[in-house]
This record gives C-alpha cells, structure tokens and sequence, in this order.
C-alpha cells in the first residue's frame, strides 16, 4: 500500500511549474498496480514525454532538502500546477454530495498539467484519482487518503460532417446535444448522461438501446510509459457496461475519442424525447449517483423493476433512500452518510437475492479512504 510521505505534512498549498515530464515507468507500474484510476483524459499526442517534472514546493519544503533548488520564474502558458491540502470536500466533487475532505486535491486545465499530477504523487508515493463529473462514484465521508485530480480539460474538434473528436473530459450530454443538433445521429441517449468522454467510453455508457461502443471510430490512449496509440474499432471489444481498456494493465489513460455518426434529421427530436420521458421516470432534482446497479443479464428485467418489485421503492436507511421515482437510483435526502448509503446498497442487493435468487452488481463506485485502485474501474 502506498502511503503518504511525512516530508509532505505542512504546507496547506503547494504549488510549482510544469516542464515536459517523463513518466518513470517503475513507479508509476506500481501506482498502477495499486490503485484504480477514475478517469481517463484528452489527448497528450502534442506532448514530449522526455523531462523530468522538478517541483518547486515552497520556502519551508526547500529549508528540508539538502540540495538548493532555484526559485521558478512565472509560467507564461499556464501550465502551474497548485495543490490544495486538507479543505477540498469531496461531496463538492461527486453528484451524490457525499464524502469527507482530501488530502491533496489539484485542477489539470490541460495535458501537460495532468500528466505532472500524476507524475508529482508517483515520485511522492501519493495513491491518486481523477474523477471527473462524479457521477457514478460515492465517497467515504472520511476522505480520501491521497490526490484527488479533477480533470478540467475539455475540447470537441468536428474533423468533418458527422466525425467529431473529443478529449475525454468533455461533458458526454454535451456532445450527444451537439451532435444531434448538426443532425447526426448514434448519440441521442448521452444527452441524458450527466459524466465524461472518457468515463462513458471506459464503462460504454448506454440506454434507450443504444451505446457508446456503436459510434466509436478510434479511441487514443496513453500507456505507463508515456507511448500514444490509437485504437480503431475493430480492435476493440465492448459489452454491458464492459470495454477492453477495462482489462488493459498497461494503460494509463484515455486521452481522446473520435465519434462517426450518421445524418439523421429525425435526431433532435429522438433526443428530445428520451430527455422528457428521463425527466418523468428519473429523479433529476435529486441528489443521486444514478443507476445503483447494473442490469441482469439475460433475464428481459431491470434492477430497478426487481426492486421495486421486492417493496422498497422509497425505502430509506438514515438520510440515504431509494428513490419514489426510480428504484434503481438512491438519493442524499440531505443528510446522507456514506455508512448509510452503502448499508442501504447491501440491504436492496440482499432483499433481491432472497426474494427472487438474483445476486445484483454495482454500478456505482465506492471510494474507500486508503482505497487500492485497480485498471477494472472508474469514476466518470
């Protein structure tokens, strides 16, 4: 397990400049191995993984080292890197507001920045996330031991009519309104999906029979030590919430999806649609992490419909409740806890399993404080 280092315990900001790093391959392999990253990112292919990052902390962490390190002068593009120690709650990071304060917390605006995050807590042996829209995650409201990386870099380019490239921290609804607004169609359900680019490629987000995998042309990833590839199509493999990078160990992020779509004047209104039948049959206004759990396979019925059909629409632990409008989301009332909402998970699946002899399987991410994160899984 990874810990945090006690060189790191007394400024409540840090802050430093970002040359062009180089992912050290041997530690970042053991982040990997040991952590579950949340969220994938857009392109580094403009990025020269050569240089070592050097982080200027500050005055009394420069006082520590033996070596001197020479003070930086102002970046001109942008590329500084500030972390927040200690007062970022990440209940103002997950749609389900939910969870205690971080150890670290940093923004990444763009590539070059990200890249130095990751690179920063694997020279310090800081576990890490990077989450995006929070979406499908739940938080400890003990925190989170480590980094928490939010993944601002957002960009949509049309290469041409209907082919649309997207850096992974792009809204999802974002893209599927874009889309159906030039009249293409193969992204109408992702207006209604409130997570990322990236998120919804990893996990191929789908409803109203369609899915992510569908549209997908080629997708970029970065692996452990710092080589860009581009993957087509067909050397991918997706299923019910399942896709390939799920099982890559030596991929270290998504970097950007390029989407092929098909004319459709009918696609706007398609859209439409499925938003006003998900505003009657979701609970949009509350607090919640959508779909709980996933869908049985093979068996023609929802989770939400056996939940509802083993009486606990509306049934609540504490300040955590299954939803009145849609059982297979579970709602903050306002003062959910974490214990409360995860006794509530366990309850549900085990009421289920009793009572008609399916074992359900979560959707949403749970989050530990000393969590061990793996390549299996993600928050969006």
């Amino acid at each position: 397990m990874l810990t945090k280092p006690d060189t790191l315990s007394s400024p409540s900001s840090l802050s430093f400049l970002v040359p062009l790093p180089k992912l050290n391959q041997r530690v970042f392999h053991v982040i990997q191995n040991n952590q579950r990253s949340s969220i994938s990112v857009p392109s580094l292919s403009h990025v020269n993984l050569i240089r070592n990052v050097n982080c200027i902390i500050s005055k009394q962490r420069r006082n520590e080292r033996e070596e001197e390190v020479d003070e930086p002068k102002l970046c001109s593009n942008s590329n500084s890197l500030d972390f927040v120690r200690g007062k970022k709650l990440l209940s103002e990071l997950s749609t389900l507001g939910i969870g205690g304060p971080c150890n670290y917390f940093v923004q990444v605006f763009n590539p070059t920045q990200l890249v130095s995050a990751i690179r920063y807590c694997c020279d310090h042996s800081i576990r890490f996330i990077i989450v995006g829209k929070g979406s499908n995650c739940l938080f400890d409201d003990s925190g989170f031991d480590g980094c928490v990386i939010l993944n601002r870099i957002d960009y949509l380019e049309r290469i041409e009519p209907g082919i649309y490239r997207a850096g992974s921290g792009f809204p999802f609804n974002r893209l599927g309104v874009h889309c159906c607004n030039e009249g293409f169609g193969g992204l109408e359900f992702a207006g209604g999906i409130p997570g990322t680019v990236g998120g919804a490629v990893y996990m191929n987000a789908g409803a109203n029979g369609q899915e992510t995998a569908d549209t997908i042309y080629t997708v970029e990833i970065v692996t452990i030590d710092g080589r860009h590839q581009t993957l087509h199509r067909n050397d991918l493999s997706f299923g019910y919430r399942r896709s390939s990078f799920q099982e890559m160990e030596n991929m270290a992020a998504i970097v950007a999806v390029t989407f092929q779509l098909k004319p459709s004047a009918a696609a706007r209104e398609r859209q439409q649609a499925y938003l006003r039948r998900r505003k009657l049959s979701q609970p949009l206004v509350e607090r919640s992490a959508g779909s709980v759990f996933q869908n049985p396979s093979g068996l023609g019925i929802s989770a939400g419909e056996l939940i509802e059909r083993a009486g606990l629409k509306g049934y609540s632990m504490g300040g955590a409740k299954v939803s009145d409008v849609h059982a297979n989301f579970f709602i903050n009332s306002g003062s959910a806890t974490s214990q409360e909402m995860l006794e509530l998970i366990d309850f549900v699946k085990a009421r289920v399993n009793t009572t008609f002899g399916i074992q359900l399987e979560e959707e949403i991410q749970y989050v530990k404080p000393y969590h061990k994160f793996s390549s299996t899984s993600m928050a969006i």
